[in-house]
């Protein structure tokens, strides 16, 4: 069993506990961009009960993980988990979400809401990240693989613009999701008999949950050496 304390770095409790992710993000931590920050550090930045916090990371530490364990692959098993596990689901469904997103705007338009902002925040990731992935796909992880299975200079130094552009864009896409859940107040629709309301709402939470986890993947393993 893990035992989670304040002095661990953020990456390193999310590597042992995945399920930490929720939590953080709850509370507004960057693990993505900061993930070298030791938890006792973001508490000082940040708004939180700290023995809160390590209570509830260390009681989803007892569970048991769901799924394929991370910290047990190598870099070049993450590349391909990745590209498996995120990239064609991603690909096909911001769009689709992206339309309803747009829907959902137009349908409260005329109220006391903020999704036309949250419309024009989910667009810059859906343009962002479509971009993003087809970058990586065809450029960036076969330079990843090379470096990590050749140990290759050539690769290295080939890797860094394209490194620096991609952390560039991870921190655009954690802002703007950070937008969308303090505007949403935590994806809560606003009528939760509204069948529309609450699937768009859902799946924006869901989204979130899915693009963080690959970006913490990239930043604070794959592109560790790069940073």
């Amino acid at each position: 069993m893990s035992n989670i304390n304040e002095t661990m770095k953020l990456k390193d409790i999310l590597f042992k506990v995945p399920a930490a992710a929720g939590v953080f993000r709850e509370i507004d931590i960057d693990f993505v961009n900061h993930g070298d920050q030791t938890l006792k550090k973001a508490h000082e930045a940040g708004n939180f009960n700290l023995e809160n916090i390590l209570y509830e990371v260390n009681e989803f530490a007892k569970q048991r993980i769901e799924g394929i364990d991370v910290s047990f692959m190598d870099q070049t098993s993450i590349i391909k988990y990745i590209e498996r596990k995120y990239y064609d689901d991603l690909l096909d469904e911001l769009p689709v979400l992206n339309d309803y997103v747009e829907k959902l705007a137009k349908k409260y338009k005329k109220e006391d809401v903020e999704y036309d902002k949250v419309a024009e925040l989910f667009y810059n990731i859906y343009r962002e990240m479509t971009v993003h992935i087809e970058t990586e796909e065809s450029d960036v992880y076969p330079l990843l693989l090379t470096y990590y299975e050749q140990k290759s200079s050539v690769a290295f130094e080939a890797l860094k613009p394209h490194i620096t552009r991609l952390l560039d864009e991870h921190r655009n896409i954690v802002n703007w999701f950070k937008q969308i859940r303090s505007l949403t107040n935590g994806y809560t629709p606003i009528d939760s008999n509204e069948p529309l309301n609450v699937f768009v709402l859902k799946k924006l939470e869901e989204n979130e949950k899915n693009i963080m986890t690959l970006l913490h993947l990239e930043n604070n393993l794959l592109f560790t050496p790069f940073r």
